[in-house]
Formats: C-alpha cells, sequence, structure tokens
C-alpha cells in the first residue's frame, strides 16, 4: 500500500506540472518577487543560471586610455636615415617592396604576440654589437605607427652607445640620459618625428654608468608615467647587446618580454646559444633574424620573425 500511495502522489504532481498551475513556494527573506511566466510570455532564466560564456576568439574591447598628449616636434634629417636605412617617408627602403612586405609581417605578428599576451613593454637586444637591432628597433616602431591604432614609444637605452637620435638625424629637446640622472622630469625627453600615435626619448650623449642608472628604479618610474600619459602603449626599449654589457639582464625582469635580433653572416652560433641561455629565465618574445638572404635572392634589411 505505501508503493501505491507513493506512485499516485508522483501520478498528481506530474499532472499539475503538465496542466496545472505550480504550487507557490515563499521567497526567501529579502529576495525580489519575479511572478511565473504567463501563457505566451518570454521565457526568462533564473537568476542562479549561469550565463552563457563568451566565445573565447572574441577579444574585449581595450580601455579607452587618458587622451593623447602633444608631444615636441623634431624633424628627422633625411640624409641619416638614408645612410642608416631607416624605413622613413620618401626613403629608398620604404619604396622597396620586399622591405617593406618583411616589416609588414614583422608588426602583425608583434602585434598578435602583444595583444594575445597582453604585453605592452618589449626589451629589443641582440647578442652581441654590430647585429642591427638600433635599425631593427626604429623599424619596427615605424612600421607599427602606420597603423593609427597602435601607439607607439621607442626608448633608447643603449646609452654607452645610443643611435636611435643619430640614425634618425634628430637632436632631442632632452636627453634620455639627463632623466636617469634627475636633472629633467619624464615628460621633458618625450618627442615626436611626425606620427601623433610614435613618441621617442634617446640622448647623443653617451655614459659609462648605464648599469647604475638603470638600476635606481627611475627606469620604473618612466615606464609608469608611458603608461599612464599615453593610451595603451608598445613600449619597446632599445637595450645594449646582452653578452657585452648586464644592462639587457637588468632590464629584462622589469619588462613583459625580450625580442632578440641576429644577423645572417655576423652572429656566431654559439653567440646564439649562449644569449638565448643567458635570456633563458625570461619571456623571450622571438628570435629576429636580419639580413635575411632567405626567399629573396639578394642580401640587404629582410627580416624573419621566429619563436
Amino acid at each position: 500500500m505505501v508503493i501505491e500511495r507513493a506512485l499516485e502522489k508522483l501520478r498528481q504532481q506530474a499532472g499539475a506540472k503538465v496542466g496545472g498551475t505550480a504550487a507557490y513556494a515563499p521567497a526567501a527573506p529579502g529576495a525580489a518577487y519575479a511572478p511565473p511566466p504567463g501563457p505566451g510570455s518570454a521565457y526568462a532564466p533564473p537568476a542562479s543560471q549561469p550565463t552563457r560564456p563568451a566565445n573565447k576568439h572574441t577579444r574585449p574591447p581595450l580601455p579607452a586610455g587618458p587622451p593623447r598628449q602633444a608631444l615636441p616636434q623634431v624633424e628627422c634629417d633625411r640624409g641619416a636615415m638614408i645612410a642608416h636605412r631607416i624605413l622613413g617617408p620618401g626613403t629608398p627602403l620604404a619604396a622597396d617592396e620586399r622591405a617593406a612586405a618583411a616589416y609588414r609581417m614583422i608588426r602583425t605578428r608583434l602585434v598578435h604576440k602583444v595583444r594575445g599576451n597582453s604585453l605592452q613593454s618589449i626589451a629589443i637586444t641582440s647578442p652581441e654589437a654590430g647585429e642591427g637591432k638600433s635599425i631593427t628597433a626604429i623599424n619596427i616602431a615605424l612600421s607599427l605607427a602606420r597603423d593609427p591604432t597602435n601607439n607607439v614609444v621607442l626608448l633608447d637605452l643603449d646609452m654607452r652607445n645610443p643611435s636611435v637620435c643619430r640614425y634618425l638625424g634628430v637632436r632631442p629637446p632632452h636627453e634620455l640620459i639627463s632623466y636617469f640622472t634627475g636633472d629633467v622630469a619624464p615628460n621633458d625627453v618625450l618627442f615626436s618625428i611626425g606620427p601623433e600615435n610614435l613618441a621617442l626619448a634617446g640622448s647623443l650623449a653617451s655614459t659609462d654608468l648605464a648599469s647604475e642608472l638603470l638600476g635606481s628604479g627611475r627606469l620604473e618610474a618612466l615606464l609608469a608615467h608611458v603608461s599612464n600619459a599615453i593610451p595603451n602603449p608598445v613600449i619597446l626599449l632599445d637595450m645594449p647587446p646582452v653578452l657585452v654589457t648586464d644592462e639587457a639582464l637588468l632590464v629584462a625582469p622589469r619588462v613583459d618580454a625580450t625580442l632578440l635580433v641576429v644577423a645572417e653572416g655576423k652572429t656566431r652560433r654559439d653567440a646564439l646559444v649562449r644569449a638565448r641561455t643567458v635570456l633563458a629565465d625570461f619571456n623571450l618574445a622571438g628570435v629576429l633574424l636580419n639580413r635575411s638572404t632567405e626567399s629573396t635572392g639578394a642580401s640587404g634589411y629582410y627580416y624573419h620573425y621566429r619563436q
């Protein structure tokens, strides 16, 4: 009899769910009352139902950030850019479609790396001197700035042998070294060479105290200032060769990633192995092979980006 009564009770409950009205259940104290949907009304999921997860391939919009500030304008020397193979407007390198295409490829891959991994600051170094890392840093910055959605900042932190301003043929309003010695504010060292979404800072003078200046804590303050003053910046830091001085190792833990530049016909295999070993404890954005004849049949600054 107990089983029969239980079955009968289940039949009554099933009938109530199909054709009847659900019994009223009082809400918990303090909960908002939501009446049951009537016939023909749109279905509204209960508050406790989990929302559908967002498509993992959909990128959330970037925050607007602060408004872009106006920077002092400095004119580049076209002759200096041509002599150092800079990808500036009206230069032969800019008119070379193979070089332009190579830089577009690097730009696209680097942007994917930056956005896909939430990177903001990237140090650019090489195993040894003479492998083209400063020219590469300038040309990557110029290529990135061709996309108006990118805000790019290039800092010349190779303070023993600063090259960025010299290769562009510019005299900065204030030397970047002066900021590290405490003589000027961080905003004083930033300037523009034309594109409003590209800011630079560098020096013409050199110093033998680069390690001490970079380890003083002022680099962190400069990066913080750039992040607050410029919306969603991509910050490129031109560093000394990693096997020559210790500055690249001082900066590596303070940035999001490091890009290693090597030169075909110049970089020794053992130097590349040593450089990668030295940088093994830090995030490596990739290895950039320049002066490559691969797929071109001719020498020149044609680049290949490798993980």
